[in-house]
């Protein structure tokens, strides 16, 4: 729906509600970045320190997740010469180059954010930024201040050739009933949290659902996909299903898996 990917010189926004899926889709997508893309990957995490991170995409790398592990049995795990040498298959090229960069420092002003990550693009040649959560950046930010760094964004874009991507949460819905989020309930693009200008900045407004109250296991722990906004190709609406595996911590196409062929990444 997006012409086989993503391309360079654009802004992508994915919004949803909290534990709606966001990060373990755009994690599925920076590990796949990773080893197929001929871009370098520049990540801020504003919800994970450096550590955190590192461990959900070893628990990618290895299909196992590792947060899980008591303190004994992770000790055990992390220190086996499999698991250094997965890790340095993970984080490091043949030639031994780290395979992307990582902001986590969560007090930085936004002028300060935007420095580093402008280093990031010109000193270090990464073209892939994403941003998660982006409207955690924006927080306590007027409207128009919002609108600056959403124009500053849409600058970098144009004078570097690289691609942004956002992650959001999205407002709390009011009530309950068929139109709660936490129930899986349909948000559409005026529900993502901060000024409107991300989501009219952005060439596509990728918007996630997952029913987190669902008794049926399948169900409770399928993201289900919408693209509210297509500027490449104009095609919208439903965009898939994916399910989540706890034992691998690995994201599967829905479909792919109720069939028991395995996951087709992503």
């Amino acid at each position: 729906m997006l012409g086989g990917g993503l391309t360079l010189g654009h802004s992508y926004t994915c919004s949803g509600v909290t534990g709606g899926g966001k990060t373990s889709l755009v994690n599925e997508m920076v590990y796949h970045w990773l080893f197929n893309s001929p871009y370098k990957v520049g990540v801020v995490s504003m919800e994970l320190n450096a550590g955190q991170y590192g461990e959900v995409l070893l628990s990618r790398h290895l299909q196992q997740k590792i947060a899980k592990l008591g303190y004994e049995e992770k000790t055990r795990l992390l220190t086996t010469d499999k698991t250094r040498e997965a890790a340095k298959e993970l984080f490091e090229t043949d030639e031994g180059v780290s395979r992307f960069m990582l902001i986590d420092d969560r007090d930085s002003s936004m002028e300060q954010l935007q420095s580093v990550i402008e280093q990031m693009i010109i000193g270090s040649g990464v073209k892939i930024i994403i941003i998660d959560p982006w409207s955690d950046c924006l927080d306590g930010m007027s409207n128009e201040e919002q609108a600056l760094a959403n124009k500053w964004i849409k600058s970098c874009i144009k004078s570097h050739g690289v691609s942004f991507f956002l992650v959001n949460h999205v407002r709390k819905s009011q009530g309950g009933g068929k139109n709660d989020q936490s129930a899986g309930g349909k948000i559409t693009e005026s529900d993502i949290m901060g000024s409107s200008t991300t989501m009219k900045s952005a060439s596509a407004n990728i918007l996630l659902m997952r029913n987190k109250e669902a008794e049926d296991v399948t169900e409770r722990n399928t993201t289900h996909i919408s693209l509210a906004k297509n500027r490449l190709l104009g095609l919208t609406g439903n965009a898939g299903e994916v399910y989540y595996d706890f034992e691998t911590h690995t994201l599967h196409d829905l479909e792919t898996w109720k069939n028991g062929n395995g996951a087709r990444d992503f």
